[in-house]
């Protein structure tokens, strides 16, 4: 490899370079809180332009989400109105908080934690409103006992049990499916508690993974990993349940988010581990590039996917008791045909 001198970059050489890049890293002298003048001062206008096409972003969901938590009486029956308005709430606070982060980049390790709580309280209220329009859990199980449909074990990310032979639904599993998410969220809660009072007491990590002060973040694996499979096989089945019924669609937007953003951490290890990311001088350490990048990543995800979940929620309905009857009806028929058949079958007798 050659430069335009002629003169040859030998390995030493590009080992001595990333040493420079280390020792200057180590050497920036960065304030507790690093702000818009801090960020100005290591980007330039760079950062400036970024600001105006957020602001561009923020205005149109603030304002398709207020429209819409105004109109809510209008379009949707009173027991519904307390889970579709904070389904509505979420895309504004998703873009709000990464604004924040941005325009403060130090913020970026709580606003994390934040993003991730804020979409696990939508995965809850969505299994919510999902089982008011479906009549209650007593309802879903029978109509899955009525349909035959079985528990969906080969949902991702447990992909290697579709071989495996599908258990029955029951009340049991069904509570069991539907408490994973707020075990999630009581965790995402617990994590940024930690992390607050780490804050506060001024204690410093060690800055391993495998350590005791990291150890919560190492729970979240698991149980993010399990809470996420269950919800899957709930929004399968809630797509036979809530068939012809576009709520169901607001599931999958809040799945695709979830594991978007969650894969934006897996992106960012392999690129600072690599060492594709150093630090700006002379403010920006590598810490703080990475969560400047992933929230303006997560900015453009929250706007990209925020509309689209507005107009979900907005969407009129005009019966909340549709779907049950819905429901309740396709029960009652099956166990008509069931009745005529036996009828039937005891007359040929």
């Amino acid at each position: 490899m050659s430069v335009s001198n002629g003169e040859e970059i030998t390995a030493t050489t590009i080992v001595t370079i990333m040493m420079n890049v280390t020792e200057l890293c180590d050497s920036m002298d960065i304030p507790a809180v690093v702000g818009p003048t801090e960020v100005y001062k290591s980007l330039g206008h760079w950062n400036t332009a970024v600001y105006i096409i957020l602001i561009l972003h923020l205005l149109p969901v603030w304002c398709a989400s207020t429209i819409t938590l105004f109109r809510l009486s209008q379009t949707q029956p009173p027991n519904l109105i307390p889970a579709t308005a904070w389904l509505v709430s979420i895309p504004p606070a998703l873009m709000s908080l990464t604004a924040t982060a941005i325009v403060i980049p130090s913020l970026g390790k709580y606003v994390e934690v934040l993003l991730e709580i804020v979409i696990c309280f939508g995965l809850v209220k969505f299994i919510q409103l999902s089982i008011i329009l479906c009549g209650g859990p007593d309802n879903i199980v029978s109509f899955c006992r009525k349909r035959k449909i079985m528990l969906p074990i080969g949902s991702p990310p447990f992909v290697c049990l579709l071989p495996c032979r599908r258990p029955e639904v029951t009340r049991a599993k069904f509570n069991l499916m539907v408490f994973a998410p707020v075990l999630l969220l009581v965790l995402k809660i617990a994590m940024l508690a930690i992390d607050l009072t780490i804050l506060i007491i001024g204690y410093h990590p060690s800055g391993n993974f495998i350590s005791f002060d990291n150890l919560h973040n190492i729970i979240s694996f698991p149980v993010g990993l399990i809470a996420i499979y269950s919800y899957t096989m709930f929004n399968f089945i809630m797509n036979d349940c809530l068939e012809g019924n576009s709520k169901r669609f607001l599931g999958i937007v809040l799945l695709i988010e979830f594991i978007l953003f969650d894969c934006l951490r897996l992106f960012f290890i392999f690129l600072t581990g690599t060492g594709m990311l150093t630090c700006v001088p002379p403010f920006l350490s590598q810490d703080l590039v990475v969560h400047l990048l992933k929230n303006y990543i997560k900015a453009f995800l929250a706007t990209g996917l925020g509309i689209p979940f507005i107009k979900l929620c907005s969407e009129k309905i005009e019966n909340s008791q549709s779907t049950a009857s819905e429901l309740s009806t396709s029960l009652s028929s099956l166990v008509s045909d069931r009745s005529a058949k036996v009828t039937s079958e005891n007359g040929e007798e």
